[in-house]
């Protein structure tokens, strides 16, 4: 099973790629709107207190005033916040973007990304936006951009081009390059994987620290062992963006990191799914937030974890490895690790807060773990408070979380830059798919078929495709170089690469190819956002074919009103592929 999830993350990215252009709502941001309005009679957590029965008066994007003797000229719009509470916008201080993830995040009151690997594409832009305060629907992004990654390293297998190092030399032009490109600070991988991958040495992750100091920004450390997190530590990091669980917090570890300022984001959430210790897919089921996640986030919500009974064994020192750092005085930080497996963007931020608490932080603490203290440490002017000044970034929630950290999840209302947002998940139109052929192999569809291979993931195997009157040939080789090797052709249901059309009136697909040496699988690509993940399905040998009837009702992550592509592709052991698609049937 663990390799057939990463097929479908690795050839997932394929779509997510796409997503590098603005997005619906990305992109687009309206002109700006002039809003002012009081809450009041509202429970106000400033980022450090907690400040009981206030009024708070919004101004053009930003809080104006907290306090109880304001007054306001007619016609202001009054908000009744009695028995609610008032939070600054959330802030996931571990997550990847891309796609909707930033207004997936910004529905759930998470209103800024500190990124930890994405594509440098976005950096820019994403620098423009959050320095307004336009009408916005997304969360404003902060990110490391490409991560620092020795050849061939953990970070290289996701298909981005990522400029590797093997000397300490190339530290100095490698951090300027990615200044260059928008990076607000450097995310360095120290990450083995129990000796499978290379990793950078002693000697780089110093020279890598050096370099991001002399721009002035964050030198952050991926580790997920002690002998690593020590070593990070030991070259002057200023965080970790994982806790290490192979052991247990030495008490010369905690000292040296007091004396350096370190501060932790332990991706608690993260750390649960794959250890099989949390299961993100109840949030499904949550009364107020489970209506309002999007596709993508209930499919990564649901992605299984790599759960061991030797895993399970490590949740508690986990807890117990925060709990030791945040008593000690070290800076803790939320952050989710979205769109890992059981996590998804936005809702595991509230997910993380419960799980801190957990840990032993109080709620108010755990609070500052998602608003002051990255702020803080990040350096990031007008967010995680509410105070006159600061971004009107606001998050209304029933309840009392300083009591009662659960409440978090009960959101009323969002303001981004002083304007609400829609909490409820919008999937955007989309057109019927303009041709009514449900033979895919006749002439006029031939053109929507494509030769596809890990190549595009960074892999070496290969694909070729040619047209038979019989059919659809399709050669090329299985070769290591990726986590999971495929080769094959895809279809796609609209004019371009991956465009979403509405099928809903299809309700059978079924597939035939004439082939030797499988396995073969069938990739069944859907869903509102690019990003969401494959329905995967093996195709049934018989002899010298292999083939599968689908109905497509049956397929509960299927969305047929936004059908995009399938794939049919050789995978498993290397291997030289020869296969001829005979049948291929939409109806």
């Amino acid at each position: 099973m663990k390799h057939l999830i990463l097929i479908f993350v690795l050839i997932a990215t394929l779509a997510i790629l796409t997503l590098l252009l603005p997005t619906p709502g990305a992109s687009s941001e309206s002109p700006p709107v002039v809003s002012h309005f009081a809450i009041d009679n509202v429970r106000v957590f400033d980022g450090h207190q907690v400040i009981e029965n206030a009024t708070v008066i919004v101004q053009d994007g930003q809080v104006r005033s907290v306090g109880d003797n304001e007054t306001l000229s007619a016609g202001v719009e009054r908000i009744d916040g009695s028995g609610k509470t008032l939070l600054p916008g959330l802030i996931d201080g571990h997550a990847h973007s891309f796609g909707d993830s930033r207004i997936d995040a910004a529905r759930f009151g998470v209103t800024s990304l500190l990124d930890m690997f994405t594509a440098p594409e976005q950096l820019l832009p994403a620098r423009q936006q959050r320095t307004s305060l336009d009408r916005s629907t997304q969360a404003d992004l902060f990110s490391a951009g490409i991560l620092a990654t020795a050849p061939g390293g953990h970070g290289t297998q996701y298909g981005l081009d990522v400029p590797t190092l093997d000397q300490p030399d190339e530290t100095a032009d490698w951090v300027a390059e990615r200044i260059a490109e928008g990076s607000d600070y450097i995310k360095i991988v120290v990450e083995p994987l129990g000796g499978r991958l290379p990793t950078l040495n002693a000697e780089i992750v110093a020279a890598l620290v050096e370099a991001a100091h002399a721009h002035g920004v964050l030198a952050l450390a991926h580790a997920s062992t002690l002998e690593d997190a020590t070593m990070a530590l030991n070259a002057g990091v200023d965080g970790l963006v994982h806790i290490f669980q192979d052991q247990p917090v030495p008490e010369a570890f905690i000292a040296q990191a007091l004396e350096s300022g370190l501060f932790v984001v332990p991706t608690t959430v993260v750390l649960g799914s794959m250890l099989g210790a949390v299961d993100g897919s109840t949030w499904l089921e949550h009364d107020h937030l489970g209506p309002r996640l999007s596709p993508v986030q209930r499919q990564s919500l649901t992605q299984p974890g790599w759960a061991t009974s030797l895993g399970q064994q490590r949740w508690p020192l986990v807890l117990a490895n925060i709990q030791a750092l945040h008593q000690a005085g070290v800076p803790i930080i939320a952050g989710s690790d979205a769109p890992n497996p059981g996590t998804g963007h936005g809702i595991s931020v509230h997910h993380e807060l419960q799980l801190l608490v957990e840990a032993g932080l109080t709620p108010i603490e755990a609070l500052m773990a998602a608003t002051s203290v990255p702020a803080q440490r990040f350096s990031l002017e007008g967010r995680g408070c509410i105070k006159p000044g600061c971004r009107a970034d606001l998050l209304l929630v029933s309840g009392n979380p300083i009591a009662d950290i659960e409440a978090t999840g009960a959101i009323e209302r969002v303001w981004k830059n002083g304007q609400e947002i829609e909490l409820a998940y919008i999937a955007p139109p989309t057109e019927a798919i303009g041709r009514d052929e449900h033979d895919l192999l006749a002439p006029d569809e031939r053109q929507y078929w494509q030769a596809a291979s890990d190549q595009f993931m960074g892999g070496k195997s290969t694909a070729s495709m040619e047209n038979r009157e019989s059919g659809v040939l399709v050669q090329g080789q299985l070769l290591t170089g990726s986590f999971s090797p495929y080769s094959g052709a895809m279809w796609m249901a609209g004019s371009g690469a991956m465009e979403a059309v509405d099928l809903a009136d299809r309700q059978h697909l079924s597939v035939r190819i004439k082939g030797d040496g499988g396995p073969f699988q069938l990739m069944i690509f859907s869903g509102a956002s690019p990003g969401a993940m494959p329905v995967m399905l093996d195709l049934v040998q018989d002899d010298a074919e292999y083939g599968l009837d689908v109905e497509l009702a049956d397929l509960a992550l299927l969305e047929p009103g936004h059908f995009r592509a399938f794939g049919i592709f050789a995978t498993g052991q290397p291997r030289d592929v020869e296969f001829e698609i005979v049948e291929a049937r939409l109806e």
